[in-house]
């Protein structure tokens, strides 16, 4: 383990980034609340120390950093520990000096000062982007992860996770310390040492976004079970029970004598499982049971523990000894083990063996004998889930023995103590019907209930905390003791959501009372107090009740009773009176009732009878008196606001439905919908807009506490409640997104402008919420308040009110945790938040005057809201799931937008909840108004026009941000403002299609350049796809960005596939289905189709990417796609991350015909009607793309679709953009139906810069040359195990097939034929060779041998076997070069000398494409021996390098290779050449065949292998013997030049090659160097060496050194092989000095080859480049460019450029 600190590892970090930042003079300073902290660090830093410095006697330690010192000062006000504030503003003012001693120091101050002098006149090292920031240290610590090890990301997460917190609490870089020393232990962070539990499932996952989930759900548990064994140590058991975790998992885990001991072994995955398990299929408790006498059965509290534990007295019949009471259960087997009696006073009372028959319930009987005494205890059901244990605590009586009434509600029983506790407020106690009163003066006073009636217990419960006393009846006595009453307002409303009590809600005769007298709910022998708006309601609905009123409004001379309507309308008021009778005989409300058959019928009797008599009134007349009685049934108006009460038929129709649906679901998912879901089962939607006579309409909303009663909002008090989160959350954002506006903290402001938004209520409370978030750390905040009048508004009302309590109570900082922090929130508010008013001014040309500049504007259309006339069965429908879901739908018309209620394309004439709906709408307007007929068109209908576009201008300009509230308008409302982007777009939550907020800007070119950064983009597919992530993108780190681009990418390339189907789809961006479902403020438990929500088994991991949903028919299908953007991996898990999501959707929410798959349903098709919107809005895809899908939405809605599957066809896609340069073509695999699509990342900016209307234009297989099979055209579908008939179609897909071979004979090649054309277009300027075409986006690829910027030589080797198209590769690289050579530097012509071994290049097509001249081995018209250059005693060097080439060409030994190099040397002599005399070496030098006449003119001419070597020069007189004929090799290297070396000997052919060379090099250093013009060296010469292996096996030294310093003549060499192992001999490595590559398919090749040819080091690298090369095909091959960058192209052959000619 290492022994570094983090402390040390700070200091290191400091000196480090001061050497390079730190200046003389300059005072630093970190302030650390913490003092032990303090002290580590300057501890740390003074072990560092390189000396003293001396300050007013006192010895100040300084370290050397860098060219300077640093002195190190503590502060501390305790005597001996460190420097006061005095002293050090002292040295401070010192070292400012610069003088003496202190001279090129600077100053670093560790402190906890508030002092301004030592604060402002120092840098603080741990401002943002310095080296002791947060944010730096987590960049540091992300260096010491293992980058080796399988949890790097993880860690990398933990870092995030940690960093996030230590920002939101204000912490310093010490809140790091703990990771850090888990990291330096072993490069990994183990979870209980940063307080959290084991987690080994999250090694290998590789999504962060799911990872940091993860680990927030971690924290949770971890933080709830650490309190729970703190706080509760000895009740683990019971506590841990009501978490879901069972006996047995609590002994296993937990241990009282080592209450630490989980934190090490537990791991979350077991915890999460283990609460799933007893979660899932639980023994349920059906119901207790007697064949005789009276049973009175309480819970022990309304808690999910205590509904198990149930108090019970039995009251037998008189007469009767034995008794019997049976409890069945539901959801599992009971055994006999698992029952037991316990604290039984009656040693009599046993049970029977579990009665399983049937399978679906077990049942219990418990019997016992009654010896005239009152009998307790206690039935217990323990198994191992702590959620299936019932506890059953009895009291058994007789019948008249005493009076329980009085206690029915309120009574607990204590079999153990045996006695009865009694929960009260009351001082005293009814204990007989009739009787005197009594007082209790004692404890255990004993009263007879034939005597006294009530007892009086006040006194002793003045005086005592315990009030017992016994009650004697006939035969038996019961012991009493008095509790306070334990009455709460957990019950929801209405009963029917109450969905704890589910199994009863429809039982006979299952309702709560509600008590008038006491203002409580009875319920289940429990007392419910209903607070505020709650029990209001109830007062009202209780209110009605009584006085058997229909209608109510503030006039009682209009008022209806149920008797005012028999004459007109008997049956009805027959069917009211009938249900106002249940109810009264009943004490309970229609919010209150259960639902079982009587209760149906009742309502349904009201509900159809009210259904014929809307029906029975005609069109086009005026309303009669009882017609307009008819139609305000139901309403009523309480303190001035009208309401549509739960008595309304509208309101009965739509729950009866609802029950209806919810009793024929044999799943009872009703049971387990989220609250999300629940909360939108209302009426409102049904009637959304009312017509008013006053105000001309109203709103329509659901009462939060109690949603039967719907509140009619005059349209000037509509509410705008989710304006205070938008509010919060936009402005956190825009602070996050421009944070650097905001690293001065506190002096830092954040303009607003509040535009149209009235008294500017929830905009205030928002600010109070951003305040309390960000509390100290909050900036300065000023808003300019616009409106068309100034008026007083909630700014205004917190700055007149000088009570702090009054704030604290009017802005809700008096309750939750605000408590503790009210008033330092109140102090923000005063001093960091101010404002000003102004009026809208208009101009003179109508538009309006500039707005003051802000950050974020909060813009409210209040333009006129006009009500319009509508007939409902024309308007588009809202209507969702059969009416469960309603609401308004809206619609543009011009520059008018509409939003009404809507049965277009509906259904309806079975569902009465819709067909009240369709007449109640038309009716209201002609009840209300004076003359006014009823008419199918009489609908309210709102209409907004798009005037309020020249205000909305001043916000755009004014400010960066423009937050639309309530626009009022569809999306295409923004389609005409082209320079306005939307970067977010709230969904809607409540009921009806539209949007709550709109975030635009007219800032589009920081939005632009947000995506340039990435390689460009197109902002509006980002837009439509996902409405928030261009709002992301500006703070998103490169990670985050690279991924929204693949997940852009890959829709785009997936779509391209389905696009030629016969299915419309829809890709649907799954983070944005599954979070949040916008920016109003909802948490992820407040999304319909969050995982947590549905009742449904995740099983790990799942895609979060990309969900593409197709419509055909009545079928939809799913295709679910998960991206990754990184190195080549398996990404196995990716696979199963897109099952899963698929499987999540189609078997846990969509599947079925139950209730909540049809909510489910419906939902999710509103969802992609919304994203549809979008796409429109953007012109994605062609105009009539979705008309079909469209023409057919209300039924869709409807939920009433099959879920299919195609056949022969993938279920889903791995999309992989694969980072790695060795991966340069799409790769194709079925993994367990998933289609794993790897795409080089190259591939990517193509996908996402080129529109998407464009991509469809392409024939899909030439995207990527995807397998047909794999392009959807026309599909068939399996519905369950069916084969779903087909459409008729037109579509031949034989017709559609294209053959992409790419290994065609020429004469096929048609595709290419223009590209010669292409090369002179893209060569005007700098020289290029087009070497291919890439094989993944056809793009050319070019050699440019004059360009120093991509190749820092002309090297290059080109490779390949027989047969691969090598050499049709090097004759077009040969002949683009002779035909472009005008475009050299200065346009110089280009010498090019091939040596050709096997007459390839001596053909007459390329001879007389390239102007060559070629040569045979038969006097070469150049003198070997001829001398260039000065270099000293050339002659003799001449000589050496002469006989060093015949001696490796012929294997000659030292004394030939002496001897014929004294011959040449005598041969020069004689030439009159001398060495030692410059001025001779321009004489005519000796040729072969004058050296072959001196070697034979010796005196003895051994017959060895250097007259071997000679006499086969000579004879066959390779080079030319008359002077007259030669010239320099370099002169006659112009142009081309082919030397044909076939038909010789290969130690022939190699010498010749090898002279040549050697007399090449000496005339090219003799030629001096090139022109260079920038980045461009002109190219002079260039030479080929077509098969060059034999060749270079000979370690010629001139090929090594043209090669190595040829660039600087303008030289270069081409080398042409079979093979990549011929570049490496024993002595030489030609392979170091090329540095492009054209590698062709080769039959041997090696690790160390690639890691040489291609700079990789990784083995999988090597290993897949490997694979490639040995599976290329013809004219294919592996461009490897001066960069090392691979491509893999398809070669420009030389009968391509032959042909274009």
């Amino acid at each position: 383990m290492s022994e570094k600190q983090f402390e040390d590892f700070l200091a290191e970090k400091l000196i480090n980034w001061g050497a390079e930042h730190f200046y003389k003079g300059y005072r630093y300073q970190f302030q650390s609340p913490d003092k032990g902290n303090s002290k580590k660090l300057f501890d740390a830093l003074c072990a560092r120390r390189a000396g003293f410095i001396t300050i007013r006697q006192v010895e100040m330690p300084f370290i050397q950093v860098g060219g300077y010192k640093l002195l190190i000062v503590l502060h501390s006000e305790d005597k001996g520990e460190g420097c006061s504030e005095n002293f050090i503003s002292h040295i401070r003012d010192v070292v400012a000096s610069q003088q003496s001693e202190v001279k090129d120091s600077c100053l670093l101050i560790i402190h906890n000062s508030m002092l301004d002098t030592l604060i402002n006149s120092a840098e603080n090292i741990a401002q943002p982007g310095w080296v002791w920031h947060p944010l730096k240290i987590k960049e540091a610590l992300e260096g010491e992860i293992d980058p080796l090890n399988d949890n790097k990301l993880v860690t990398q997460c933990l870092l995030s996770h940690r960093f996030e917190q230590i920002v939101d609490d204000g912490a310093t870089m010490f809140g790091f310390e703990e990771l850090f020393n888990a990291l330096v232990d072993d490069g990994e962070i183990s979870f209980h040492e940063i307080a959290l539990l084991n987690d080994p499932l999250l090694k290998g996952w590789d999504s962060p976004n799911q990872i940091a989930n993860r680990l927030e759900q971690n924290k949770q548990m971890y933080e709830k079970l650490d309190y729970i064994t703190h706080h509760f140590p000895t009740s683990l058991e019971e506590k841990l029970g009501e978490e879901d975790f069972s006996p047995s998992f609590v002994k296993k885990y937990f241990d009282e004598q080592d209450p630490e001991a989980w934190k090490l072994i537990l791991e979350l995955e077991a915890c999460l499982q283990e609460q799933k398990k007893n979660k899932e299929n639980l023994l349920e408790l059906e119901k207790e049971s007697i064949s005789e006498g009276k049973l009175l059965v309480r819970t022990q509290a309304d808690t999910k523990a205590g509904r198990r534990t149930k108090n019970i007295i039995y009251v037998m019949p008189e007469g009767k000894s034995t008794f019997e009471l049976e409890i069945s259960f539901v959801g599992g087997k009971v055994e006999k083990k698992e029952c037991k009696i316990l604290n039984t006073s009656q040693p009599s009372v046993d049970f029977s063996n579990p009665d399983n028959a049937g399978g679906k319930r077990s049942r219990i009987t418990i019997s016992g004998n009654y010896y005239d005494t009152a009998i307790f205890f206690t039935f217990r059901v323990k198994r191992d889930k702590s959620a299936e244990n019932h506890n059953f605590k009895v009291l058994v009586v007789k019948e008249n023995e005493f009076y329980l009434n009085s206690i029915e509600n309120s009574f607990l029983i204590d079999p153990k103590r045996q006695l009865v506790i009694i929960q009260t407020e009351e001082n005293n106690l009814q204990i007989a019907e009739h009787g005197r009163e009594d007082t209790l003066t004692e404890n255990a006073q004993e009263f007879k209930n034939s005597t006294v009636g009530v007892i009086d217990f006040e006194q002793i419960a003045s005086e005592s905390d315990n009030v017992e006393f016994v009650v004697k009846g006939t035969e038996t006595q019961l012991r009493f003791s008095i509790e306070g009453a334990v009455a709460t307002d957990a019950s929801s409303l209405p009963l029917l959501f109450n969905q704890e009590r589910f199994n009863k809600l429809f039982s006979n005769d299952y309702f709560a009372v509600y008590n008038k007298r006491k203002n409580k709910i009875q319920l289940d022998n429990h007392e419910i107090a209903p607070k505020g708006k709650r029990l209001t309601l109830l007062q009202w609905e209780q209110e009605l009740l009584d006085n058997n009123s229909l209608y109510c409004p503030a006039s009682e001379n209009l008022h209806v009773a149920v008797a005012d309507i028999a004459t007109s309308y008997p049956e009805l008021s027959a069917a009211y009176s009938t249900y106002f009778a249940y109810l009264a005989n009943n004490n309970t409300l229609p919010s209150l009732s259960g639902w079982d058959e009587t209760y149906q019928e009742l309502v349904e009797h009201v509900v159809r009878n009210y259904n014929e008599a809307l029906r029975s009134i005609q069109y086009d007349t005026l309303l009669s008196q009882s017609q307009k009685q008819l139609v305000n049934i139901g309403f009523a108006e309480f303190n001035g606001v009208e309401y549509i009460t739960p008595y309304h038929p509208m309101v009965l129709a739509y729950h009866l439905y609802l029950v209806q649906r919810v009793v024929q679901d044999e799943s009872s998912s009703f049971k387990h919908l989220p609250k999300v879901t629940l909360s939108r089962l209302n009426a409102q939607g049904l009637m959304p807009f009312i017509y008013d006579p006053t105000n001309e309409f109203g709103y329509c909303q659901y009462e939060t506490d109690n949603s039967m009663w719907l509140r009619i909002v005059p349209h000037q008090e509509t509410s705008y409640g989710y304006v205070q989160k938008l509010v919060r959350d936009k402005v956190s954002e825009f602070r996050d997104a421009f944070s650097s506006l905001f690293e001065n903290g506190e002096r830092s402001k954040l303009i607003i402008n509040s535009i149209n938004n009235g008294q500017n209520k929830e905009v205030f409370l928002g600010l109070v919420d951003f305040i309390k978030q960000y509390k100290n750390k909050a900036c300065q905040i000023h808003v300019n308040i616009y409106d068309d009048e100034i008026e007083y508004c909630e700014f205004d009302r917190f700055s007149d009110t000088a009570s702090y309590d009054v704030i604290k109570a009017e802005y809700g900082l008096n309750k939750g945790r605000d408590k503790d922090i009210a008033d330092t929130v109140i102090d923000l508010l005063r001093t960091r938040l101010t404002y000003s008013k102004f009026e809208n001014e208009k101009l003179e040309d109508g538009t309006f005057k500039a707005h003051h500049y802000a950050h974020i504007s909060f813009f409210k259309n209040n333009d006129k809201v006009q009500s319009r006339d509508r007939n409902v069965n024309e308007e588009l429908s809202g209507v969702v799931a059969e009416g469960l879901l309603a609401g308004e739908a809206s619609s543009s018309e011009e520059d008018s937008y509409s939003t009404a209620f809507g049965l277009k394309g509906i259904e309806y004439e079975d569902k009465p909840h819709l067909q009240i709906a369709e007449r109640l709408n038309g009716l209201i307007k002609p009840a209300r108004k004076p003359d006014e007929q009823y008419s199918r068109s009489k609908s309210t209908a709102l209409v907004v026009s798009g005037k309020f576009r020249k205000l909305l201008q001043c916000a755009y300009s004014s400010s960066i941000w423009t937050t639309i509230i309530d626009p009022k308008v569809t999306l295409d409302f923004f389609d005409n403002d082209k320079n306005v982007v939307l970067i977010h777009y709230s969904d809607n939550y409540t009921n009806s299609i539209n949007y709550d907020a709109i975030t635009v800007t007219e800032e589009s070119d920081l939005y632009k350049k947000v995506l340039e950064r990435d390689q460009g983009g197109i902002i509006e597919e980002f837009n439509a796809f996902n409405g928030e992530w261009l709002l992301k993108m500006i703070t998103a780190n490169d990670n985050e960005r690279k991924e929204k681009r693949g997940i852009i990418g890959a829709y785009k390339f997936v779509n391209c596939l389905l696009n030629k189907s016969d299915i419309t789809w829809v890709p649907l961006s799954v983070a944005e289905m599954l979070r949040v479902a916008g920016n109003i403020g909802l948490k992820m438990s407040e999304s319909d189709f969050s995982k947590s929500n549905i009742a449904g088994n995740i099983k790990g991991a799942i895609s979060d990417d990309v969900l593409f949903v197709g419509f055909k028919q009545e079928t939809m299908v799913l295709l679910p796609v998960e991206v990754k953007t990184g190195k080549k991996q398996t990404h196995n898990k990716g696979v199963q991350q897109a099952k899963e999501l698929k499987r999540y959707l189609e078997e846990d929410v969509l599947k079925g015909d139950s209730l909540a798959a049809q909510l489910y349903r419906g939902l999710f098709v509103r969802q992609l009607l919304m994203q549809i919107d979008k796409y429109k809005l953007y012109n994605l895809y062609s105009d009539n793309y979705f008309d079909e899908l469209l023409a057919c939405r209300e039924s869709w809605l409807q939920g009433k679709y099959a879920i299919g599957d195609l056949v022969n066809y993938p279920e889903g896609f791995l999309v992989s953009h694969v980072e790695n340069d060795t991966f340069f073509e799409p790769a194709f695999e079925l993994k367990e139906n998933i289609l794993k699509i790897e795409l080089p990342i190259s591939n990517l900016s193509t996908f996402i810069k080129t529109p998407l209307s464009q991509l469809f234009e392409q024939q899909p297989e030439k995207l990527c040359h995807i397998n047909s099979e794999y392009i959807l055209r026309d599909s068939t579908l399996l519905v369950g195990n069916q084969i779903q008939p087909k459409e008729d179609t037109s579509i031949n897909v034989d017709e559609q097939k294209t053959d992409y071979n790419f290994n065609a004979e020429p004469h096929a090649e048609k595709s290419e034929v223009n590209l010669a054309v292409e090369v002179d277009v893209e060569t005007n300027e700098t020289l290029k060779v087009l070497v291919g075409h890439s094989v993944q986006n056809q793009e050319p690829v070019f050699w440019e041998p004059t360009n120093t910027a991509k190749f820092m030589n002309t090297n290059s080797g080109i490779i390949g076997t027989m047969g691969t198209g090598k050499t049709q590769c090097t004759k077009s690289v040969v002949t683009q070069l002779q035909r472009n050579q005008k475009n050299n530097v200065d346009g110089k012509p280009i010498g090019i000398l091939i040596f050709d071994y096997k007459s390839d290049y001596v053909d007459d097509e390329f001879i007389s494409t390239t102007a060559a001249k070629k040569f045979k081995l038969f006097k070469l018209p150049f003198n070997p021996l001829s001398l260039f250059g000065d270099t000293p005693m050339l002659p003799i060097h001449t000589a050496a390098g002469f006989s060093e080439t015949m001696a490796k060409a012929y294997g000659l030994g030292k004394k030939q290779q002496l001897k014929l190099e004294n011959i040449i040397l005598e041969a020069y002599e004689l030439a009159g050449i001398k060495p030692e005399d410059p001025s001779t070496w321009k004489r005519t030098a000796p040729t072969i065949e004058n050296v072959w006449d001196m070697f034979l003119e010796q005196e003895k001419v051994e017959e060895d292998s250097l007259y071997a070597a000679l006499s086969k020069l000579a004879r066959f007189k390779i080079f030319e013997t008359d002077p007259e004929k030669m010239i320099s090799l370099y002169d006659l290297v112009s142009g081309v030049t082919v030397i044909e070396l076939a038909g010789y000997p290969t130690e022939v052919q190699n010498l010749v090659v090898a002279l040549a060379l050697d007399l090449f090099y000496s005339q090219m250093q003799k030629k001096g160097k090139p022109s260079v013009k920038g980045d461009f060296r002109q190219v002079t010469k260039l030479i080929l060496v077509d098969e060059a292996d034999n060749f270079m096996s000979q370690n010629f030294p001139s090929l090594r050194k043209i090669l190595k310093e040829g660039r600087e003549y303008g030289v270069g060499v081409v080398l042409s092989t079979q093979d990549i192992t011929h570049f490496k001999t024993g002595d030489n490595d030609y392979s170091a000095y090329i540095l492009s590559w054209i590698v062709h398919r080769v039959s041997q090749i090696r690790n160390q080859d690639i890691k040489s040819l291609f700079n990789k080091d990784d083995k999988t690298d090597q290993e897949y480049l490997m694979k490639s090369i040995r599976e290329l095909e013809k004219h294919h091959s592996l461009y490897v460019d001066g960069d090392k960058k691979i491509t893999k192209i398809k070669d420009k052959a030389f009968w391509e450029l032959a042909k274009d000619v």
